[in-house]
């Protein structure tokens, strides 16, 4: 499984869900994750830092010849390995995309290392641009992220429009795979309301609902995706089973 996880917004948990799931896979097979964002927030959630732009992914999309498998950092977690980015990706992507390489350029960048791993996940930037568009191309299946914030429904939507819009130009055959919630409030009233709205949609929705957790942010000063900071929280447990259910849902893509 190549899995991209996108978001039309930043501050809706996507990078930590990306790592979470990330280290809950690499319980079950060999796992890449992989950043695409320039804010190079997946590598910080491991403490994996680029020392800079030739020690990243920056360095691979652009340059077609730099082997990927040098920039990658080895069992930062259990069964995973991490390709980190580096805020040189920004200035990378405006010169791929005005030469029309930007939207093949991970996929190729990847192409020599799947077949050493079990799955491969994606994070992404929180939008819906270029460098988001071009790691939803490299994937085969996508999960996006909302919370009990009534804006995140919004992006949901935005997201699940993206990617069918993807595939009807044939740039991707990426399938969505569901949205999770990822601070779940399930005393909050709002929070039913964003998930009654969004079940009004017809979009497939994850069941698991990551409950709201002093916990992540503190994993995040830590440097230890909550999975590997406090195994047995609630939020961890629940990212186990969204994990499952990934996994589930994705096998049911498959022809």
């Amino acid at each position: 499984m190549r899995l991209a996880v996108c978001s039309s917004k930043g501050g809706v948990g996507k990078t930590t869900t990306a790592a979470n799931l990330a280290v809950a896979l690499a319980a079950r097979g060999r796992v890449l994750a992989v950043d695409t964002d320039p804010q190079d927030s997946l590598g910080r959630a491991f403490g994996v830092v680029a020392k800079g732009h030739d020690d990243s992914l920056a360095r691979c999309l652009e340059d077609p010849t730099a082997d990927p498998r040098a920039v990658i950092r080895h069992e930062v977690a259990p069964g995973l390995d991490l390709l980190p980015a580096h805020p040189a990706l920004e200035a990378v992507a405006v010169q791929l995309a005005s030469a029309g390489g930007l939207l093949t350029s991970v996929r190729r960048t990847l192409r020599p290392l799947l077949a050493a791993y079990d799955h491969v996940i994606l994070d992404t930037r929180g939008d819906l641009g270029g460098l988001t568009l071009a790691a939803l191309c490299a994937s085969d299946t996508v999960l996006t992220v909302f919370t009990s914030d009534p804006g995140s429904a919004l992006g949901v939507v935005r997201v699940a429009g993206f990617v069918e819009q993807q595939r009807a130009f044939e740039n991707t055959s990426a399938v969505l795979l569901g949205a999770a919630c990822t601070a779940w409030d399930k005393a909050g009233r709002a929070a039913r309301q964003v998930l009654e709205a969004l079940e009004g949609t017809g979009l497939p929705l994850m069941q698991t609902r990551v409950p709201v957790s002093r916990r992540v942010p503190s994993s995040t000063l830590d440097k230890r995706p909550i999975i590997l900071s406090a195994p047995t929280s609630p939020a961890a447990v629940a990212f186990r089973a969204l994990a499952d259910e990934v996994l589930t849902a994705a096998e049911r893509t498959q022809p």
